[in-house]
């Protein structure tokens, strides 16, 4: 079962919007952060075919959510926000991707082994669906649409690498836990938390909450969502 209300961890900001949605949805934010996924993560017990599963629809996955910061540039109405908003676009496309591509090679997956694999449906409902809440809606729209991923896998991370259960020795998913708990994944997630409070703000969240709250469940079940298949056994 869930926790009553969802715990704060040290090392993100309790952002205002973020945080109300957070705790608003707190059932489908545990499934989502406490997926057996990540629990077979942080003992090592993922099966290794499953993990090059969810390697290659990530892959898929980073080009789609490059494309929806892209997106986040153009509607973004200060300058400021689009060259913070640019940075964040150019180190995923420069840094991220380019790291995930060595981690896949790591595991024999080369980039042209990943670009020819199909996308799964979940991965078409996730990220067609983020896609479509910037296409109609507004910036403040399409960064909570975002927010789950950015600031769920850093959440995640921080959890796993203060939790003395998770394997050290031999857990060949470390790395992966290390990523998103370290500083630089962590300071991209508190900068976002800090962007969608100034955006509150700005765009009048508290008149369009529950419109808000609505989006951001769906992409939180849609996160629980596109790791399920990496942990159903092989047909």
């Amino acid at each position: 079962m869930p926790p009553a209300a969802a715990e704060h961890l040290t090392g993100l900001p309790r952002g205002t919007l973020f945080e109300r949605l957070r705790r608003d949805c707190t059932r489908e934010w545990h499934d989502y952060t406490h997926h057996s996924f990540v629990s077979g993560l942080a003992a090592g017990t993922l099966p290794e075919a499953s993990f090059r599963t969810y390697l290659v629809q990530d892959y898929l996955y980073l080009i789609q959510y490059a494309r929806a910061y892209a997106l986040a540039v153009y509607k973004d109405p200060e300058v400021a926000g689009m060259r913070a908003t640019a940075r964040l676009l150019a180190d995923l496309l420069d840094t991220e991707l380019g790291l995930h591509i060595a981690y896949c090679r790591d595991w024999g997956l080369s980039e042209a082994d990943l670009a020819r694999q199909p996308e799964s449906l979940e991965l078409l409902a996730y990220t067609r669906f983020m896609l479509d809440c910037g296409q109609r809606g507004d910036i403040l729209d399409l960064l909570v649409s975002l927010s789950a991923c950015l600031v769920g896998y850093a959440e995640i991370g921080l959890r796993l690498l203060a939790d003395p259960g998770t394997r050290r020795d031999g857990n060949r998913y470390l790395p992966w836990i290390e990523v998103y708990g370290g500083a630089h994944y962590v300071q991209l997630a508190a900068e976002g938390i800090v962007r969608l409070d100034a955006l509150a703000l700005s765009h009048g969240a508290d008149a369009r909450y529950a419109m808000l709250l609505r989006s951001f469940r769906t992409t939180v079940r849609l996160e629980a969502a596109f790791w399920t298949p990496s942990c159903e056994p092989a047909s």
